[in-house]
């Protein structure tokens, strides 16, 4: 097989790509896909009944971690948790306020409570959900101006984009080789999220990696000869949820994981390689530096840069992110900026096209 090759063009998704999704714009559901600050508001606005117990259970978790007032972000409770689990190994507990099988179990449940808001509010496989009666026109766009060795990076659980491109990228989009999984022969269930003729290879498709995992992908496996298997319905499932989900937290768990290792790897070659970056409703955190990390190592290294897109509504948000590009638009590198994924949908053809 060929090794792997990305192309000139890079697209980078964050929680605001699916916050800026038409069905949201347009429609005003009342649980909206989450951003990092809201995360526990939207989850109080989960109206589904068989959510109820695991969602109960993780605000009972944040109030005995902060007390009734709380104010805290997704990636704050995630990194506290994480912060928790490491002191608990390296001191005696007195008592059961903190112990290692309570805060994993504390971590478990957040898991779930983080797939009950997405599907709630962006689930893309169950035919009654808004994002499936109201298809997002924003990712449609983009998923047609995307060609074969362009990459997406995403740090999105959820399958919006996944969709989009089996729907509207016909003959560029196959989720056996798309998603980069290395050995992709061993991928199963690849059928039901690639598009209509799909490439047959790599490097002939359209890019899609997911380094945070996805809700639609089963744990992955350690062994290099285990099969990789994709969910059809990504939220249908009794009990702990089985995803592979990385959470934001400060110390990755990437060790032992080669699948999530070749991906990050990836990842950082793409960057490296890009002539075009679009970052859309992404943002960098205090709490995650390997995403910090990533991209400074990659531009670093970056010698073709001509054009960087920022789609983000938040001024201090777009600040951090030229912050980090900072040593690339000291060159001679345009720099095009929109508050909303809807007015960079309309461009998306021209500003993928005119700078490769």
């Amino acid at each position: 097989m060929a090794p792997w090759s990305p192309g000139d063009r890079v697209v980078v998704l964050g929680a605001g790509a699916t916050r800026g999704a038409e069905f949201v714009e347009q429609h005003n559901p009342i649980c909206l896909p989450p951003l990092n600050m809201d995360f526990f508001t939207q989850l109080q606005r989960v109206a589904t009944k068989k959510h109820q117990e695991t969602i109960n259970a993780v605000l009972k978790d944040v109030r005995r971690v902060y007390g009734v007032n709380y104010r805290v972000s997704l990636e704050q409770y995630v990194t506290q948790l994480e912060s928790l689990r490491t002191i608990t190994d390296l001191v005696p507990v007195a008592n059961d306020a903190y112990t290692a099988e309570g805060l994993d179990a504390m971590r478990r449940r957040l898991l779930n409570a983080l797939s009950a808001v997405l599907e709630e509010s962006a689930d893309v496989a169950k035919q009654t959900s808004i994002a499936v009666k109201h298809p997002c026109g924003y990712h449609r766009a983009l998923a047609q101006a995307l060609r074969p060795k362009d990459t997406v990076i995403t740090f999105n659980y959820d399958c919006v984009m996944d969709d989009a491109l089996r729907r509207w990228a016909p003959g560029h989009w196959s989720a056996q080789y798309g998603y980069c999984f290395p050995n992709p022969g061993r991928v199963q269930g690849h059928e039901v999220w690639s598009a209509k003729d799909p490439p047959t290879e790599q490097n002939r498709t359209v890019n899609l990696l997911k380094l945070h995992g996805s809700l639609n992908w089963r744990p992955l496996p350690e062994s290099d000869s285990a099969p990789i298997r994709l969910r059809e319905r990504p939220y249908k499932q009794k009990g702990d949820k089985e995803y592979e989900l990385v959470p934001p937290e400060n110390s990755k768990q990437l060790d032992g994981r080669p699948v999530l290792q070749k991906l990050w790897g990836n990842a950082e070659r793409a960057i490296r390689r890009a002539k075009v970056i679009a970052l859309v409703g992404f943002s960098f955190t205090p709490t995650d530096l390997h995403v910090d990390s990533l991209f400074r190592v990659a531009l670093a290294g970056n010698k073709r840069l001509k054009l960087v897109v920022i789609v983000n509504p938040d001024p201090d948000h777009r600040r951090a992110i030229r912050a980090v590009f900072a040593t690339q638009l000291a060159r001679d590198i345009r720099l095009v900026q929109f508050d909303r994924l809807s007015q960079f949908s309309s461009h998306v053809d021209d500003l993928l096209n005119d700078f490769v």
